[in-house]
């Protein structure tokens, strides 16, 4: 009896989903997007658009290579991969994207491009080569590139000369991910060459502490990663750190997940750890009948009040900011609510128990929790653990796609292993996001998911 091919199902399932962009494009009059299109927001509208029929596509096309590829072939792909972030980081140095920008359609050559930096022609043009491989630019002729669709995210949008003449400002205000080559290439690549040697050591390997991380044994640093950025020898990477952090596009929706309307009138939303105020701001604006706290340390909340001097309080008040260390007992005993947006994932178990705990303590029988940050999918089928929490079960693929669809929602296990090389945390699943509230005294209540790449809301009530 003939075995059931593997491609052909992987195979329906690309055409299905293509046939569908296709015919959404044709009905709205517009072209999906090439490698070669310029990355313009219109575009890129365009493609987002689509995301939820393109990741089943990209999800099986990955599928579809791992299972055609022969296996050795397909294991060095993964054996090398540092490699990529080498070559990014040299194309950063070397302000490949914006030189070729600059240049237009026609591009430049290896040579030309190389003038601008101590770079050497000959090892430059491999380097660009092997990208161009990848389709982050373009190998037009024999060493002659030009930039496309993904090596534009590269640029800056300075100007060559200015780059050269102020180097240290090259990222200040820039769109796009430069910074974060840059550091990826930099002090993550170095921590990660470490983790082996972190894992094995039993003095590190199952310690929770922040200072126990690969980058402590790279840099023979006791801070944690903050600390350590915020060293006078680090006071470049800090800067590009600040963009690079920006850059991640780490994103929830304020409104469309929790109901923030069942607050009572007057009722007190407490963000901690919230930065500017990005988020209570966006509150403000659609619930005007409820109070908002921002809470940080010092230096970040006078940066906050400053951008209100400047853009004036258009809330009337509604807003407060407050200087506050979320490791120290929680000064607000009346809130409504509690944020806590992208904080928990910097914070080992014991961490972010603590952190929790205080809120806890400070809470009122009817106070809500609203942690945002993301929550690890499996690679596997649930076995229903979560069914009596809304939203507790991570939407599955069917078959033969991976529940999780693997490689297309990758953003996220990326920097669930980032945190481990540079903080020693991770990304929790919902089963260890279950496990730090119900150890600092919250029951999870429920979990409101969002379409990629947004992270989900999970609501919290005192146990």
């Amino acid at each position: 009896m003939t075995a059931t091919s593997p491609l052909s199902p992987l195979l329906k399932v690309i055409s299905h989903g293509i046939a569908s962009i296709e015919a959404g494009c044709a009905a709205r009059g517009v072209s999906y997007p090439s490698l070669d299109t310029p990355l313009t927001p219109q575009s890129l509208a365009i493609q987002e658009s689509f995301v939820t029929e393109a990741l089943p596509v990209i999800a099986a096309a990955h599928q579809l290579m791992a299972t055609l590829m022969n296996p050795r072939s397909f294991f060095n792909t993964l054996l090398f991969g540092s490699l990529q972030s080498v070559a990014l980081g040299i194309a950063e140095a070397g302000h490949v994207a914006e030189i070729l920008k600059e240049a237009g359609p026609e591009g430049k050559s290896a040579a030309d491009i190389a003038k601008h930096t101590a770079l050497d022609p000959q090892k430059l043009a491999h380097y660009l080569r092997f990208l161009s491989g990848l389709h982050v630019f373009k190998e037009v002729s024999p060493d002659h590139f030009v930039n496309n669709r993904v090596s534009a995210l590269l640029d800056t949008g300075k100007p060559v000369s200015e780059i050269v003449a102020h180097p240290e400002a090259k990222y200040d205000g820039a769109p796009g991910l430069a910074s974060l080559a840059a550091a990826n290439s930099d002090e993550y690549l170095r921590a990660a060459s470490y983790a082996v040697e972190t894992s094995s050591n039993p003095r590190t390997s199952r310690s929770p502490d922040p200072s126990s991380s690969p980058l402590n044994i790279a840099f023979g640093t006791s801070a944690d990663l903050f600390g350590w950025y915020e060293l006078p020898q680090n006071a470049s990477r800090m800067r590009r750190f600040a963009n690079a952090a920006g850059s991640l596009h780490w994103t929830s929706p304020a409104l469309g997940g929790f109901d923030w309307s069942t607050l009572p009138k007057g009722g007190l939303v407490v963000d901690v750890g919230g930065g500017t105020g990005e988020m209570v701001t966006e509150l403000a604006r659609s619930y005007k009948n409820l109070r908002y706290i921002c809470q940080d340390q010092p230096q970040v909340i006078d940066q906050a009040k400053k951008i209100w001097h400047e853009n004036g309080d258009v809330l009337n008040g509604t807003v407060q900011f407050h200087e506050h260390d979320y490791f120290t007992p929680q000064p607000i005993k009346n809130a409504d609510a509690f944020i806590l947006r992208f904080t928990l994932h910097d914070w080992s178990d014991p961490y972010s128990i603590k952190i929790l705990k205080h809120l806890r303590d400070a809470a009122t029988p009817k106070t809500k929790l609203i942690v945002i940050d993301a929550v690890l999918p499996y690679n596997c089928h649930s076995t229903g653990e979560w069914d009596d929490i809304p939203g507790g079960e991570q939407p599955t693929s069917p078959a033969p796609l991976l529940p999780n669809l693997g490689v297309a929602s990758s953003d996220i296990t990326y920097i669930d292993l980032l945190l481990l090389q540079v903080t020693n945390t991770t990304q929790r699943t919902v089963g260890e996001l279950a496990h730090v509230l119900e150890e600092s005294g919250w029951n999870l209540d429920c979990i409101h998911r969002f379409a990629p790449p947004a992270f989900p809301q999970s609501v919290a009530s005192p146990a």
